[in-house]
């Protein structure tokens, strides 16, 4: 497999050679260049593709800005890929040369205490494009025998745009949390955050037939851009107390759930206060690596029997639903607002820092 050695049977070396790709190389923290490398053979058993269409996710950013624990200079990066096949290794069946793809962005081990509990979000040994495996955000990538063997691929249906089917990776977090907090018909949910998460959210939440979905945000021109999504109540928390006005929109009772979309302690804190009693509080957004505590009143969890969870990841289970809630175009509102060149994505990183964007999705 191709991991941190950046070389093997079927991926490329880093340097320039005969028959050459334009990629993103990633070489250090805050330094990527726009240039041609050795374009990737297809691996046996595997498949090449052409990409069409990589999101660049805000794990992407982060990893541009401050590094990851799996990545290793030079790197290529790209999780959320769609590309056309234009190799497939002798013996593979069920693939055509034209065909578009995605894939998992993930390939867990299989063997771990956690895939063989069918939690492969959580393996141990799990190997990501983009990460461990060179990722899309080039003009061609391999595809591991791996990842056919295990049935992380599918196949892109002719009407759907690439742009379009690139979100499905993020939808499938927001699905993974959802489910994993239990969201019902007639319930109240409390999104905190509204970016392009936040945003996926209230879909989500409609589609699990939530009553009221209360969007808050410090920005009002984050507000804004969400309002052609599902929330039913808007809440700028620059301008009042959005504990007391959750309480407000709900009759003194609170929420049934509360999604933390948002890096922010202040959040965790303010979003507990926002429950019912036995309401459940899904922190979705981690905080800063180098401050990553936050407080929470223990009394206030005790007495009310309040629920905490986390949220990380997802199984191919949830990919596939995602992928059917976006072939079926069951979503509202426009989650992609920027497509750019794949040369651009320092122009990327910009508009999301700035809060400019909601997706921005890149084209070779």
């Amino acid at each position: 497999m191709q991991t941190k050695k950046r070389t093997s049977e079927y991926g490329q070396d880093l340097n320039k050679g005969v028959n050459n790709m334009k990629a993103l190389v990633l070489k250090g923290k805050c330094k990527v260049d726009y240039e041609d490398v050795e374009t990737p053979k297809c691996p046996k058993g595997g498949l090449l593709l052409k990409i069409e269409a990589v999101g660049l996710c805000g794990s992407d950013v982060r990893t541009y800005e401050f590094g990851h624990h799996n990545v290793e200079y030079p790197a290529v990066l790209g999780h959320e890929n769609v590309g056309r096949i234009i190799e497939v290794s002798e013996g593979v069946a069920g693939y055509e040369v034209g065909e578009r793809i995605m894939m998992h962005p993930g390939i867990p081990c299989g063997k771990c205490t956690y895939c063989q509990s069918g939690l492969q979000s959580l393996c141990e040994n799990r190997l990501t494009y983009g990460h461990t495996i060179y990722g899309g955000m080039a003009e061609y990538m391999a595809v591991p025998k791996e990842g056919i063997d295990r049935g992380l691929i599918l196949k892109v249906p002719k009407d759907i745009k690439s742009e379009e089917i690139v979100t499905v990776e993020l939808l499938s977090s927001v699905l993974n949390a959802q489910e994993n907090a239990g969201v019902n018909i007639g319930e109240t949910v409390v999104i905190i955050g509204t970016g392009p998460i936040g945003c996926l959210h209230s879909e989500i939440s409609r589609l699990k037939g939530a009553k009221k979905i209360i969007m808050v945000d410090l920005k009002a021109s984050r507000l804004e851009m969400c309002r052609q999504f599902s929330g039913t109540d808007f809440i700028d928390s620059s301008i009042c107390d959005p504990i007391e006005k959750v309480m407000e929109l709900t009759d003194g009772m609170g929420a049934d759930h509360v999604i933390v979309a948002a890096p922010s302690a202040d959040a965790h804190y303010q979003g507990l206060r926002m429950l019912k009693k036995r309401g459940t509080l899904v922190l979705f957004g981690g905080l800063n690596k180098d401050n990553p505590w936050t407080k929470l009143d223990a009394n206030l969890i005790h007495y009310r029997e309040l629920t905490i969870k986390g949220a990380f990841g997802y199984g191919f289970s949830v990919f596939s639903k995602a992928f059917n809630i976006v072939c079926n175009k069951m979503l509202r509102g426009n989650i992609v607002t920027h497509i750019i060149p794949l040369k651009d994505m320092e122009k990327g990183v910009s508009l999301i820092k700035k809060g400019e964007a909601l997706k921005v999705v890149m084209k070779p």
